[in-house]
Protein backbone atom coordinates (compact mmCIF):
# COMPACT_ATOMS: atom_id res chain seq x y z
CA UNK A 1 0.00 0.00 0.00
CA UNK A 2 2.51 2.54 0.89
CA UNK A 3 6.18 1.30 1.19
CA UNK A 4 8.87 4.34 2.02
CA UNK A 5 8.03 7.88 3.12
CA UNK A 6 10.34 11.41 3.91
CA UNK A 7 9.03 13.01 7.04
CA UNK A 8 10.16 16.31 7.47
CA UNK A 9 10.27 17.91 11.44
CA UNK A 10 10.92 21.64 12.08
CA UNK A 11 13.31 23.14 14.18
CA UNK A 12 11.92 22.95 17.67
CA UNK A 13 9.90 19.68 17.10
CA UNK A 14 13.16 17.27 17.97
CA UNK A 15 16.23 17.84 19.97
CA UNK A 16 19.42 16.33 18.82
CA UNK A 17 21.12 15.04 22.34
CA UNK A 18 23.77 12.30 20.72
CA UNK A 19 25.20 14.01 17.51
CA UNK A 20 27.69 10.40 17.36
CA UNK A 21 25.32 8.13 14.74
CA UNK A 22 24.68 11.88 12.64
CA UNK A 23 28.22 11.93 11.48
CA UNK A 24 28.37 11.44 8.02
CA UNK A 25 28.64 14.81 6.74
CA UNK A 26 28.11 16.96 3.21
CA UNK A 27 28.10 20.79 2.78
CA UNK A 28 28.38 22.77 -0.47
CA UNK A 29 28.14 26.76 -0.67
CA UNK A 30 28.63 29.88 -2.44
CA UNK A 31 28.68 33.68 -1.93
CA UNK A 32 25.79 34.72 0.14
CA UNK A 33 24.34 30.59 0.75
CA UNK A 34 25.43 27.97 2.23
CA UNK A 35 23.66 24.31 2.35
CA UNK A 36 25.27 21.69 5.14
CA UNK A 37 23.63 17.87 6.29
CA UNK A 38 25.00 15.39 9.43
CA UNK A 39 23.18 12.08 8.40
CA UNK A 40 22.99 8.99 9.55
CA UNK A 41 24.39 7.18 5.92
CA UNK A 42 27.48 5.05 7.79
CA UNK A 43 25.52 4.43 11.11
CA UNK A 44 22.40 2.86 8.60
CA UNK A 45 24.97 0.99 6.50
CA UNK A 46 26.27 -0.81 9.88
CA UNK A 47 23.15 -1.87 10.67
CA UNK A 48 22.49 -3.71 7.68
CA UNK A 49 25.74 -5.50 8.01
CA UNK A 50 24.19 -6.54 11.28
CA UNK A 51 20.81 -7.69 9.23
CA UNK A 52 18.46 -5.19 10.47
CA UNK A 53 17.03 -2.33 9.19
CA UNK A 54 17.71 1.14 10.17
CA UNK A 55 16.18 4.42 8.39
CA UNK A 56 18.21 7.28 6.78
CA UNK A 57 17.96 10.33 8.94
CA UNK A 58 19.29 13.64 7.65
CA UNK A 59 19.74 16.63 9.47
CA UNK A 60 19.81 20.23 7.19
CA UNK A 61 20.82 23.70 7.73
CA UNK A 62 20.40 26.08 4.95
CA UNK A 63 21.46 29.63 5.24
CA UNK A 64 20.88 32.27 2.44
CA UNK A 65 21.99 35.83 2.82
CA UNK A 66 20.77 37.87 5.71
CA UNK A 67 18.45 35.28 6.80
CA UNK A 68 18.28 33.28 9.64
CA UNK A 69 19.74 29.63 9.58
CA UNK A 70 17.00 27.26 9.03
CA UNK A 71 17.28 23.69 10.18
CA UNK A 72 15.02 20.42 9.60
CA UNK A 73 15.33 17.01 10.08
CA UNK A 74 14.23 14.46 7.58
CA UNK A 75 13.73 10.77 7.85
CA UNK A 76 13.40 8.15 4.97
CA UNK A 77 11.90 4.70 6.30
CA UNK A 78 10.45 2.07 4.50
CA UNK A 79 6.90 1.72 6.66
CA UNK A 80 6.91 -2.18 6.08
CA UNK A 81 10.75 -2.94 6.87
CA UNK A 82 10.48 -0.85 9.62
CA UNK A 83 8.03 -2.84 11.11
CA UNK A 84 8.04 -6.45 9.27
CA UNK A 85 11.78 -6.34 8.53
CA UNK A 86 11.13 -6.66 4.63
CA UNK A 87 9.28 -4.48 1.94
CA UNK A 88 8.06 -7.76 0.53
CA UNK A 89 4.74 -7.50 2.91
CA UNK A 90 2.31 -5.08 2.95
CA UNK A 91 1.25 -2.62 5.75
CA UNK A 92 -2.60 -0.39 5.90
CA UNK A 93 -4.27 1.51 8.48
CA UNK A 94 -3.72 -0.92 11.28
CA UNK A 95 -0.06 -0.64 11.89
CA UNK A 96 -0.26 3.23 12.21
CA UNK A 97 0.84 3.29 15.97
CA UNK A 98 3.24 0.45 15.29
CA UNK A 99 5.55 2.28 12.34
CA UNK A 100 5.23 5.58 14.92
CA UNK A 101 6.59 3.73 17.97
CA UNK A 102 9.23 1.74 15.60
CA UNK A 103 10.17 5.15 14.09
CA UNK A 104 10.84 6.72 17.62
CA UNK A 105 12.25 4.06 18.79
CA UNK A 106 15.20 4.97 15.42
CA UNK A 107 15.09 8.37 16.03
CA UNK A 108 15.94 7.55 20.47
CA UNK A 109 19.07 5.03 18.78
CA UNK A 110 20.16 8.12 16.77
CA UNK A 111 20.11 10.37 19.35
CA UNK A 112 16.95 12.56 18.07
CA UNK A 113 14.62 13.10 20.76
CA UNK A 114 11.20 14.78 19.73
CA UNK A 115 7.63 15.42 21.74
CA UNK A 116 5.67 12.52 21.48
CA UNK A 117 2.96 13.61 18.48
CA UNK A 118 5.90 15.38 16.69
CA UNK A 119 5.77 12.49 14.14
CA UNK A 120 1.69 12.29 13.65
CA UNK A 121 2.33 15.93 13.03
CA UNK A 122 5.07 15.42 10.79
CA UNK A 123 4.77 16.93 7.32
CA UNK A 124 5.03 14.64 4.22
CA UNK A 125 7.91 15.35 1.57
CA UNK A 126 7.55 12.36 -0.64
CA UNK A 127 5.48 8.80 -0.28
CA UNK A 128 5.97 5.83 -2.93
CA UNK A 129 2.90 4.23 -3.16
CA UNK A 130 2.98 0.65 -3.79
CA UNK A 131 1.46 -3.22 -4.29
CA UNK A 132 2.59 -6.71 -4.60
CA UNK A 133 0.98 -9.06 -7.40
CA UNK A 134 1.93 -12.12 -6.63
CA UNK A 135 1.62 -14.06 -10.29
CA UNK A 136 -0.37 -17.31 -11.22
CA UNK A 137 1.47 -20.04 -13.15
CA UNK A 138 -0.28 -19.39 -16.69
CA UNK A 139 0.98 -15.88 -16.83
CA UNK A 140 4.71 -17.36 -16.19
CA UNK A 141 7.62 -16.22 -13.93
CA UNK A 142 8.28 -12.30 -13.24
CA UNK A 143 10.76 -11.71 -16.08
CA UNK A 144 8.90 -12.86 -18.72
CA UNK A 145 6.33 -10.41 -17.47
CA UNK A 146 8.38 -7.50 -16.94
CA UNK A 147 9.97 -8.25 -20.70
CA UNK A 148 6.16 -7.83 -22.14
CA UNK A 149 5.31 -4.51 -19.95
CA UNK A 150 8.61 -3.19 -20.81
CA UNK A 151 6.76 -2.85 -24.54
CA UNK A 152 4.51 -0.63 -23.69
CA UNK A 153 7.56 2.07 -24.23
CA UNK A 154 5.65 4.98 -25.48
CA UNK A 155 2.49 6.01 -24.19
CA UNK A 156 0.43 9.54 -25.50
CA UNK A 157 -2.23 9.09 -22.90
CA UNK A 158 0.46 8.23 -20.10
CA UNK A 159 1.40 10.90 -17.18
CA UNK A 160 5.22 9.26 -18.30
CA UNK A 161 7.27 10.60 -21.09
CA UNK A 162 10.64 8.29 -20.40
CA UNK A 163 11.01 4.70 -19.87
CA UNK A 164 13.85 2.59 -19.07
CA UNK A 165 13.93 -1.41 -18.81
CA UNK A 166 16.52 -2.78 -16.50
CA UNK A 167 17.93 -5.71 -15.83
CA UNK A 168 21.37 -5.43 -13.33
CA UNK A 169 22.52 -5.96 -9.37
CA UNK A 170 19.02 -5.05 -7.94
CA UNK A 171 17.23 -7.41 -10.53
CA UNK A 172 14.30 -6.63 -13.71
CA UNK A 173 12.27 -4.12 -13.74
CA UNK A 174 10.78 -1.22 -16.44
CA UNK A 175 10.50 2.25 -15.14
CA UNK A 176 8.82 4.96 -16.42
CA UNK A 177 9.28 8.96 -15.05
CA UNK A 178 8.78 12.62 -15.47
CA UNK A 179 9.94 15.76 -13.71
CA UNK A 180 7.59 15.01 -10.23
CA UNK A 181 6.79 11.32 -10.18
CA UNK A 182 8.66 7.82 -10.90
CA UNK A 183 7.01 4.63 -11.85
CA UNK A 184 8.80 1.15 -11.60
CA UNK A 185 7.60 -2.62 -12.24
CA UNK A 186 9.94 -5.38 -10.70
CA UNK A 187 10.81 -8.10 -10.17
CA UNK A 188 10.14 -8.46 -6.06
CA UNK A 189 11.86 -11.60 -5.37
CA UNK A 190 15.00 -10.99 -7.78
CA UNK A 191 15.35 -7.97 -5.94
CA UNK A 192 15.12 -9.48 -2.35
CA UNK A 193 17.46 -12.24 -3.36
CA UNK A 194 20.22 -9.80 -4.62
CA UNK A 195 19.43 -7.10 -1.92
CA UNK A 196 17.99 -8.23 1.11
CA UNK A 197 20.25 -8.16 4.48
CA UNK A 198 17.48 -8.72 7.25
CA UNK A 199 16.95 -11.89 9.41
CA UNK A 200 13.66 -12.38 7.93
CA UNK A 201 15.14 -11.64 4.49
CA UNK A 202 17.90 -13.89 4.72
CA UNK A 203 15.87 -16.54 6.12
CA UNK A 204 13.22 -15.91 3.35
CA UNK A 205 15.75 -15.98 0.79
CA UNK A 206 16.72 -19.82 1.64
CA UNK A 207 13.42 -20.47 1.36
CA UNK A 208 13.34 -19.12 -1.93
CA UNK A 209 16.73 -20.37 -3.70
CA UNK A 210 15.26 -23.73 -2.44
CA UNK A 211 11.85 -23.35 -4.41
CA UNK A 212 13.18 -21.31 -7.49
CA UNK A 213 9.94 -19.51 -7.38
CA UNK A 214 10.17 -15.65 -8.74
CA UNK A 215 6.48 -14.93 -9.34
CA UNK A 216 5.93 -11.53 -7.91
CA UNK A 217 5.67 -8.32 -9.19
CA UNK A 218 6.03 -5.39 -7.19
CA UNK A 219 4.57 -1.71 -8.31
CA UNK A 220 5.66 1.40 -6.68
CA UNK A 221 4.54 5.12 -7.68
CA UNK A 222 6.99 7.30 -5.73
CA UNK A 223 5.67 11.00 -5.71
CA UNK A 224 8.62 12.71 -5.07
CA UNK A 225 7.53 16.10 -5.11
CA UNK A 226 5.71 17.88 -1.96
CA UNK A 227 3.35 20.07 -3.90
CA UNK A 228 2.74 17.49 -6.77
CA UNK A 229 2.20 14.70 -3.72
CA UNK A 230 -0.57 17.36 -2.15
CA UNK A 231 -2.34 17.78 -5.03
CA UNK A 232 -2.61 14.73 -5.95
CA UNK A 233 -3.72 13.26 -2.56
CA UNK A 234 -6.00 16.14 -2.17
CA UNK A 235 -7.71 15.60 -5.26
CA UNK A 236 -8.81 12.62 -3.88
CA UNK A 237 -10.15 13.68 -0.20
CA UNK A 238 -11.32 16.52 -0.61
CA UNK A 239 -11.13 17.90 -4.36
CA UNK A 240 -8.34 20.09 -3.72
CA UNK A 241 -4.45 20.18 -2.85
CA UNK A 242 -3.96 19.55 0.75
CA UNK A 243 -1.30 21.10 2.62
CA UNK A 244 0.87 19.53 4.73
CA UNK A 245 -0.09 15.94 4.94
CA UNK A 246 1.08 13.49 7.60
CA UNK A 247 1.48 10.22 8.02
CA UNK A 248 -2.65 9.62 8.95
CA UNK A 249 -3.73 11.40 5.71
CA UNK A 250 -2.41 8.87 3.24
CA UNK A 251 -2.41 5.54 5.44
CA UNK A 252 -5.54 4.77 3.69
CA UNK A 253 -6.52 1.51 1.71
CA UNK A 254 -8.87 3.46 -0.47
CA UNK A 255 -7.02 5.96 -1.53
CA UNK A 256 -3.84 3.87 -2.51
CA UNK A 257 -5.81 1.75 -4.33
CA UNK A 258 -7.27 4.68 -6.11
CA UNK A 259 -4.04 6.23 -7.27
CA UNK A 260 -2.16 3.25 -8.19
CA UNK A 261 -5.13 1.99 -10.45
CA UNK A 262 -5.27 5.19 -12.04
CA UNK A 263 -2.03 5.01 -12.88
CA UNK A 264 -1.96 1.64 -13.94
CA UNK A 265 -4.52 2.54 -16.64
CA UNK A 266 -3.29 5.57 -17.51
CA UNK A 267 0.25 4.15 -18.16
CA UNK A 268 -1.19 0.97 -20.03
CA UNK A 269 -2.73 2.33 -22.74
CA UNK A 270 -5.78 0.43 -24.34
CA UNK A 271 -5.01 0.47 -27.94
CA UNK A 272 -1.43 -0.25 -27.43
CA UNK A 273 -2.11 -3.53 -25.59
CA UNK A 274 -4.70 -4.64 -27.75
CA UNK A 275 -2.30 -4.07 -30.64
CA UNK A 276 0.62 -5.56 -28.79
CA UNK A 277 -1.99 -8.63 -27.90
CA UNK A 278 -3.18 -9.46 -31.21
CA UNK A 279 1.27 -9.26 -31.96
CA UNK A 280 1.66 -12.17 -30.18
CA UNK A 281 -0.13 -14.22 -32.78
CA UNK A 282 1.34 -15.80 -35.72
CA UNK A 283 0.59 -14.43 -39.01
CA UNK A 284 -1.42 -16.97 -40.23
CA UNK A 285 -3.72 -17.32 -36.84
CA UNK A 286 -3.80 -13.74 -36.86
CA UNK A 287 -5.38 -13.83 -40.62
CA UNK A 288 -7.93 -16.48 -39.36
CA UNK A 289 -8.84 -14.87 -36.46
CA UNK A 290 -9.63 -11.34 -38.24
CA UNK A 291 -11.42 -13.51 -40.75
CA UNK A 292 -13.85 -15.07 -38.03
CA UNK A 293 -14.01 -11.62 -36.35
CA UNK A 294 -17.14 -10.40 -37.76
CA UNK A 295 -15.07 -6.99 -38.59
CA UNK A 296 -15.47 -5.86 -42.18
CA UNK A 297 -13.21 -6.31 -45.09
CA UNK A 298 -11.37 -2.96 -44.60
CA UNK A 299 -11.14 -2.94 -40.73
CA UNK A 300 -9.28 -6.23 -41.18
CA UNK A 301 -6.88 -4.77 -43.56
CA UNK A 302 -6.15 -1.83 -41.55
CA UNK A 303 -6.07 -3.41 -38.23
CA UNK A 304 -3.84 -6.26 -39.76
CA UNK A 305 -1.30 -3.94 -41.29
CA UNK A 306 -0.82 -1.49 -37.88
CA UNK A 307 -0.30 -5.33 -35.70
CA UNK A 308 2.13 -6.52 -38.17
CA UNK A 309 4.25 -2.66 -37.97
CA UNK A 310 3.77 -3.65 -34.21
CA UNK A 311 5.04 -7.22 -34.50
CA UNK A 312 8.13 -5.96 -36.50
CA UNK A 313 8.74 -2.33 -34.87
CA UNK A 314 7.26 -2.24 -31.82
CA UNK A 315 4.14 0.24 -30.42
CA UNK A 316 6.65 3.15 -29.78
CA UNK A 317 7.25 3.02 -34.03
CA UNK A 318 3.28 2.30 -34.69
CA UNK A 319 3.01 5.71 -32.85
CA UNK A 320 5.76 7.78 -34.69
CA UNK A 321 4.64 6.23 -38.17
CA UNK A 322 0.38 7.74 -37.38
CA UNK A 323 2.51 11.07 -36.03
CA UNK A 324 4.69 11.13 -39.83
CA UNK A 325 2.33 9.90 -41.67
CA UNK A 326 -1.01 12.10 -40.67
CA UNK A 327 -1.72 15.55 -39.60
CA UNK A 328 -3.17 17.28 -37.01
CA UNK A 329 -7.41 15.75 -36.57
CA UNK A 330 -6.05 12.82 -38.45
CA UNK A 331 -3.34 11.28 -36.00
CA UNK A 332 -6.27 10.97 -33.27
CA UNK A 333 -8.75 9.54 -36.03
CA UNK A 334 -6.47 6.92 -37.26
CA UNK A 335 -5.64 6.13 -33.71
CA UNK A 336 -9.48 6.23 -32.87
CA UNK A 337 -10.33 3.75 -35.72
CA UNK A 338 -7.87 1.44 -34.49
CA UNK A 339 -9.34 1.72 -30.90
CA UNK A 340 -12.76 1.28 -32.20
CA UNK A 341 -11.78 -1.35 -33.93
CA UNK A 342 -10.13 -3.73 -31.62
CA UNK A 343 -13.29 -3.22 -29.51
CA UNK A 344 -15.78 -4.96 -31.80
CA UNK A 345 -13.20 -8.07 -32.00
CA UNK A 346 -14.22 -10.81 -29.75
CA UNK A 347 -12.87 -12.47 -26.79
CA UNK A 348 -9.56 -13.78 -27.25
CA UNK A 349 -9.15 -17.42 -26.39
CA UNK A 350 -7.59 -19.11 -23.66
CA UNK A 351 -3.69 -19.89 -25.61
CA UNK A 352 -3.35 -16.12 -25.05
CA UNK A 353 -3.52 -14.76 -21.40
CA UNK A 354 -4.10 -11.36 -20.84
CA UNK A 355 -1.19 -10.18 -18.41
CA UNK A 356 -2.32 -6.93 -17.90
CA UNK A 357 -6.22 -7.77 -17.41
CA UNK A 358 -5.32 -9.77 -14.85
CA UNK A 359 -2.74 -6.79 -13.52
CA UNK A 360 -5.73 -4.54 -13.85
CA UNK A 361 -7.50 -7.06 -11.64
CA UNK A 362 -5.35 -7.08 -8.86
CA UNK A 363 -5.15 -3.26 -8.80
CA UNK A 364 -8.71 -3.34 -8.41
CA UNK A 365 -9.43 -6.06 -5.60
CA UNK A 366 -6.00 -4.31 -3.60
CA UNK A 367 -5.73 -7.17 -1.54
CA UNK A 368 -2.75 -6.96 1.06
CA UNK A 369 0.08 -9.56 1.95
CA UNK A 370 -0.32 -9.81 5.65
CA UNK A 371 0.25 -12.42 6.96
CA UNK A 372 -0.08 -13.02 10.54
CA UNK A 373 3.30 -12.80 12.62
CA UNK A 374 4.06 -16.58 13.05
CA UNK A 375 3.08 -17.66 10.20
CA UNK A 376 3.79 -14.81 7.74
CA UNK A 377 7.37 -16.37 5.86
CA UNK A 378 5.50 -20.02 5.16
CA UNK A 379 2.15 -18.63 3.89
CA UNK A 380 4.70 -15.78 1.83
CA UNK A 381 6.35 -18.91 0.56
CA UNK A 382 2.99 -20.80 -0.96
CA UNK A 383 1.79 -18.10 -2.30
CA UNK A 384 4.68 -17.65 -4.62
Amino acid sequence: MIDSIVWELQSGQYEIQDKNKLYSKRASGGKGFFNGSADSWEYSKSQHKKNRYFPFIKRATRKSGNKDEKETLEIQTSLPKAIYGTSILEVDESDYNAIIGATNGHLREAGVITATNALELATLKRVDFSKIVILPPYLGKAPQALLKLSQFNYKPSSDFNLNRYFDGDSGMGVKFWNTTQGYVIYDKIGELIQRGYTDFENDLIIKLNENQKRSVLKFELAIQNKRSLESVVGKRLQGKAMKNLTLQDVLNKDLAKQILLDNFIRTFDSTALGLLTLAEMQDNELLVYLEKSGLNHKKQIDLYYWVSMTTKFGIKAVWEMIADEYKGGSVTRIKKEIALALAELPKLGGNLPNLTDFLRQEHEKFELIKPSEKTRCQLLLNKV
